[in-house]
């Protein structure tokens, strides 16, 4: 993100803030590149009310580390359910 990209202010409600918080130290980003990854992967999504448009690498990228990080932790679990029998 460059310093010169346009900045915008806006209110969230408070525990939709720290679950943001929460997100950006899990994907190890800042509170700015975690907002700005959710909405593009929105837009990619379809979520503009058009058809989805093709899903560029960067996208792909967080969606891969996304199922990612869900797949280490399911592992993690089983893995522990299997320890403790």
């Amino acid at each position: 993100m460059a310093r010169d990209d346009p900045q915008i202010n806006l209110r969230i409600p408070s525990d939709l803030k720290d679950r943001l918080d929460r997100a950006s130290e899990k994907h190890k980003r800042s509170l700015t590149a975690e907002v700005v990854a959710r909405l593009e992967e929105t837009f990619a999504l379809g979520g503009d009310g058009t058809a989805a448009a093709p899903i560029d690498t960067k996208t792909m990228d967080l969606f891969a580390d996304n199922v990612a990080d869900r797949v280490v932790k399911a592992l993690d679990e089983r893995e522990k359910k299997r320890a403790k029998r």
